[in-house]
């Protein structure tokens, strides 16, 4: 339920941007980058329980950064994998707070706010 509330916004925006430009490749990259995220959870998981060098937390984050929080987020859940940390959790969901901020900029704002951060 909570992932879904947390889509909600990034789905009305990639509806929004292909309906309104015709553009794919925002919505695609979200999820690829979902599926690559979600990858890496399971095969940082896999090597925390073989003892095997792990994938760094930098890794997870940039990858969760660039869209695949989704998938992340999936990941944490079903595997159970760095949802105790809180210095992994606080910055996770940092990243999750500013892809919403950024679509609500987007969609309510019309992009007012970040243009005016940006200069």
């Amino acid at each position: 339920m909570r992932l879904l509330l947390l889509l909600s916004l990034p789905l009305i925006a990639a509806l929004s941007l292909v309906n309104d430009y015709g553009t794919l490749w925002i919505p695609c990259a979200y999820i690829v980058a979902s599926i690559i995220t979600y990858y890496f959870y399971w095969d940082d998981k896999r090597r925390a329980k073989v003892g095997e060098w792990r994938i760094p937390e930098a890794n997870l984050h940039f990858w969760s950064l660039v869209g695949g929080w989704p998938g992340a987020f999936i990941a944490q859940q079903q595997f159970r994998h760095k949802t105790k940390k809180l210095s992994f959790q606080f910055m996770f969901w940092l990243i999750v707070i500013a892809h919403q901020l950024l679509w609500f900029d987007w969609l309510i704002l019309d992009g007012k706010w970040l243009m005016s951060v940006l200069g």
